[in-house]
């Protein structure tokens, strides 16, 4: 009902409403484009001028090559601006292109992604669900805090791109949500914002942990996704991981929730994939070898809380690198505390960061097998009345202009039992690039945890009607995990009704030649039956 209402209004009526023009710009490099996109920037130069003709100049369309020598605009910029970054060619291609549209309205932009083929209906459905989105009115605002991009530095002391991004997050929940990237510096969240979602809060200023605290004790709603992220190694290059530093740790202690300083390792877990470059026939040829990661957990239904909305018929959840999440009974006694995910009863802790597998050392997983195997919960969810952590404190002061006033802020101690506040373990089960990752292996598995995210912010915003039915329409639907004994037993399974299928053919066809009448013979002379006579050495001959 509400996507209706929301596409009832016409393009032309939205152009009207928006206080600035719309600017609509592609930005693409024709040179590296894939031939299989080539014809997408003229679909969407046509889509685009159709809008333009109509709009009455509020709206104007422009492509720009970040690439080329007179660009306005460098990749660094686009990357700085928009946090958008080159595709791939290939998987394992040095060959990258650009291929994004980006709408602004004023001091807003947003990316657009077509959907589907990328054909005329595809494009033009995303521009004008962009430009809705620009308007107000209709749709609940997510606010969404993300840490900023700091590159870093490789062995040689030349800066990179940080390996974690959060884009597709944004992208997915404006599919149903206003989203507005959060700055939390001035102490205070937007009075509009319905649901604030929290990803790897890091380093943060006690006037942002104020805003998150106050924002809760209004009532308001808090997602936070926290744990471990991802860092590159700066002399061999590999992947590591690094616990979340000056983040929510002591705000959500004091809620009585904890997340532990410590990754989960489970033998229920989505592989990882390794490319590997193999001699076939003298040639090298790379291919991808997918090898069981502990790290990577895999929670399926016996692991969720069925009663809870937030699951809402979920087939399977990811979750990397996540940590255990601890509740405090005693500080929770009076609020729901519903734990969302949890592991195996195969699953255990370590408390170091190393996360490169040694089958050297242990061949089976490449990790050892420490400590008391038993079950931990990554995911819950809370209701009720939380005190703030800056409860008989002075609230933190605001650094404002030399010269230039600021107004106190004062502090709420307690929220209403309206509030509600769910708590990830991991950070990284929301990051892009474990997003290409898993799309490597199942191309739409990773869609489960932005579906998971969703219904979070569904409960957040007592948006539950559509809950079950978004979660009927799951892409990736996955088949029980099977232990090896299952896998060869039904791997002989097939085999031994295979051999039996063929044996039955066999019998069946070897009957119906033994029942098989001989044909009569006519004499087409006389069209009369041929009478045939025993003949010597045979049984009958024909006369």
């Amino acid at each position: 009902i509400k996507k209706v209402v929301y596409g009832f209004q016409s393009i032309d009526a939205v152009l009207a409403a928006l206080g600035d023009p719309a600017e609509l710009t592609l930005y693409v490099t024709p040179d590296t484009l894939p031939e299989w996109l080539a014809d997408v920037p003229e679909t969407i130069a046509k889509v685009a001028d159709d809008i333009a003709t109509e709009s009455a100049g509020k709206f104007t369309y422009a492509v720009v090559d970040p690439t080329a020598v007179d660009s306005p605009i460098s990749p660094q910029e686009l990357y700085e601006h928009y946090g958008l970054r080159p595709y791939a060619v290939s998987p394992f291609s040095n060959e990258s292109y650009y291929l994004q549209l980006v709408l602004r309205v004023g001091d807003q932009a947003q990316i657009v992604y077509p959907q589907g083929e990328a054909s005329e209906v595809d494009v033009r459905i995303a521009i004008e669900s962009a430009l809705k989105r620009a308007s107000t009115g209709f749709l609940k605002v997510v606010g969404l805090w993300t840490p900023p991009a700091i590159p870093t530095q490789d062995m040689f002391g030349e800066m990179q791109q940080p390996l974690s991004a959060w884009q597709q997050v944004g992208e997915f929940l404006r599919q149903e949500y206003e989203v507005r990237a959060m700055d939390l510096s001035t102490g205070r969240v937007p009075a509009d914002v319905d649901v604030l979602i929290v990803i790897a809060p890091q380093n943060m200023t006690d006037l942002e942990r104020f805003a998150i605290d106050q924002y809760l004790m209004r009532g308001g709603s808090v997602v936070v996704a926290s744990g471990h992220t991802m860092v590159p190694d700066q002399f061999t290059g590999s992947l590591g991981v690094q616990p979340v530093q000056g983040g929510l740790d002591d705000v959500l202690t004091s809620y009585g929730v904890t997340i532990e300083q410590a990754l989960v390792l489970d033998l229920q877990n989505e592989p990882f994939p390794v490319p590997e470059v193999v001699d076939v026939g003298g040639f090298p040829v790379q291919q991808i070898t997918l090898i069981d990661y502990p790290f990577f957990v895999d929670v399926r239904p016996d692991g969720m809380a069925s009663d809870s909305p937030i699951i809402s018929n979920l087939p399977a959840v990811t979750l990397n690198w996540a940590s255990p999440v601890t509740v405090d009974e005693e500080k929770n006694a009076d609020r729901e505390v519903t734990p969302l995910l949890q592991s195996t009863t195969d699953s255990w802790t370590q408390s170091h960061t190393n996360i490169q597998p040694d089958f050297a050392l242990y061949p089976e997983l490449g990790f050892p097998v420490s400590g008391e195997q038993q079950s931990y919960t990554l995911a819950v969810s809370i209701q009720g009345v939380f005190e703030s952590v800056f409860k008989g404190q002075p609230p933190p002061s605001v650094a404002g202009e030399e010269g230039a006033s600021q107004e106190p802020l004062a502090v709420i101690e307690s929220s209403p039992e309206t509030a509600r506040l769910v708590v990830i373990g991991s950070a990284e089960f929301l990051d892009d690039k474990i997003f290409e990752l898993s799309s490597s292996i199942t191309p739409d598995r990773y869609l489960n945890s932005l579906l998971f995210l969703q219904n979070a912010v569904s409960w957040c915003t007592e948006d539950l009607d559509l809950l079950s039915i978004r979660s009927s329409g799951t892409p990736a639907h996955l088949l029980l995990p099977m232990t090896e004994s299952q896998q060869s037993f039904w791997e002989i399974a097939n085999y031994v009704v295979a051999v039996l299928a063929l044996v039955a053919i066999g019998v069946v066809g070897n009957v119906l030649r033994r029942n098989e009448q001989p044909m009569e013979l006519i004499d087409p002379k006389t069209g009369r039956k041929r009478e045939t006579v025993p003949a010597e050495g045979s049984t009958e001959v024909e006369q």
